[in-house]
């Protein structure tokens, strides 16, 4: 067989203007954020283009774009099939390099994960399959072989992986069958911050009609600032969805860190018990490992469940937050950690301890991540208690392969590798800075700073 060597890694700066959507995607600290994404592309002497992406809020591309061009060097040069061969070493020599890892988790692991990704995404090109399917196909040995164990030990072992994954395999083949059939259930993120009701409404009830049953709202913005105002926005969309859907369909709440500590985020979510959420997604710190410990611990009575993850950096954090049981629902990000090598080793942790893999992919092109991820998860360890996030916007007219959605269920593509594609017209538009009505960051800053529960120091946004 050819070898494909890498001889070029381009990054480019998409910022598409958001807050022009009538506030969807603003939350509870993200109050007018610009969805922008940036997307690394590894091109092969042989033709084949591996793609991948980062998702950021304007100006913050800046920084992910130059955090992924500094591991140029480390990755142009080499072949596929090098990485093929030994795809955790070669991941840990990006994310171990010893002039680069002292830049620690952030934007710098996100900037490893976006070339581990794009190097798989020419796997899977190069065999010809959606990435699901290469996932999916992996004999245990190669999964354990992915994974850096070198901090996980105490949570799981290789020898004790394999032993998971081993006796797994005959119903890996039943659970894929169905999963190829019927698809990944998925919930809706509809209930953005400031979102007009009426919007929330409709969108609600149009998914809702077509199999759609759970669906998610942001909740807490500017509670540390006036409690009761808060309160009151949160009952009025949680009424509104509540009312555009059925008795059938679960509530989910989300407060982006914005809930302070364990304790005052317990008794603000205590006050919206009578919603029976399923559960609160980010009340406090993505890092306040104990406080997830005791939140979870005070919220247990009321039924509600602690969600959490899209923001953990690395392997590490998820091992103590779900060995420490913070968590009754595991949050990965497709584009948070240090690509797919890491998320196989946060999945297993999380099957390990019983938790269900409920993927964030609340931005750009996240969703095309985690869709695999999901199915990867789901034929190995089952589908109970699992949800997919999907949202509704920045999909057709952006990729190529836009996610396609069924009865409320993610129906695993055809297209090869994740379907990263996006659509010439929709680059040349919106890529930073010289695309015609790529989105303007003082703009949304303006547009922050007079939000409802805008944080004082927003004045200083000019």
């Amino acid at each position: 067989m050819s070898t494909n060597k890498i001889h070029s890694l381009e990054v480019l700066d998409i910022r598409y203007p958001t807050v022009k959507l009538g506030m969807a995607g603003s939350d509870p600290r993200h109050l007018a954020p610009n969805y922008s994404c940036a997307v690394a592309i590894l091109r092969t002497d042989t033709g084949l283009e591996g793609r991948s992406l980062v998702f950021t809020c304007g100006d913050g591309t800046q920084v992910q774009k130059a955090a992924i061009e500094a591991l140029s060097r480390l990755v142009v040069g080499h072949t596929l099939e090098e990485f093929i061969e030994e795809p955790g070493l070669f991941a840990q020599s990006l994310a171990e390099h010893h002039q680069l890892r002292w830049l620690a988790l952030g934007a710098y692991r996100m900037a490893v994960g976006s070339v581990v990704n794009a190097l798989w995404d020419l796997w899977a090109k190069r065999d010809g399959v959606p990435m699901w399917k290469l996932l999916t196909s992996l004999p245990p040995q190669t999964i354990v072989k992915a994974i850096d164990f070198h901090h996980l030990r105490d949570a799981l072992t290789e020898d004790e992986l394999l032993a998971m994954l081993e006796e797994r395999v005959a119903g890996k083949a039943r659970n894929l069958a169905r999963l190829e059939a019927q698809g990944v259930r998925v919930y809706s993120t509809a209930g953005w911050s400031g979102r007009p009701l009426d919007e929330v409404r409709d969108l609600c009830s149009g998914l809702y009609r077509e199999g759609t049953r759970a669906f998610k709202a942001k909740v807490g913005r500017g509670q540390q600032y006036d409690r009761a105002r808060a309160l009151d926005e949160d009952r009025r969309m949680l009424n509104t969805i509540r009312e555009a859907t059925g008795p059938d369909a679960l509530l989910l709440t989300d407060a982006n860190q914005n809930l302070g500590d364990w304790k005052n985020a317990a008794s603000y979510m205590l006050e919206l018990a009578d919603y029976h959420p399923l559960f609160i997604e980010e009340a406090i710190a993505y890092n306040d490992v104990t406080g997830y410990i005791r939140l979870r611990e005070a919220l247990a009575p009321a039924g509600i469940g602690v969600a959490g993850g899209e923001q953990a950096p690395d392997a590490v954090t998820f091992k103590q937050m779900l060995a420490g049981g913070g968590l009754t629902h595991c949050q990965i990000d497709g584009a948070r950690v240090g690509g797919v090598n890491e998320l196989f080793a946060i999945i297993a942790i999380a099957a390990k301890y019983n938790v269900p893999v409920c993927p964030h992919s609340g931005g750009i092109g996240l969703g095309q991540l985690v869709g695999p991820m999901s199915v990867f998860d789901q034929a190995w360890f089952g589908s109970d208690g699992r949800w997919l996030e999907y949202l509704e916007f920045l999909q057709k007219g952006v990729f190529l392969h836009p996610l396609e959605v069924r009865n409320g269920h993610y129906i695993p593509s055809s297209a090869p590798g994740w379907g990263l594609e996006m659509h010439p017209d929709f680059v040349a538009r919106y890529q930073f800075p010289d695309g015609a009505d790529t989105a303007n960051s003082e703009e949304a800053d303006r547009l922050a700073a007079i939000q409802p529960g805008a944080p004082p120091y927003a004045r200083f946004w000019k």
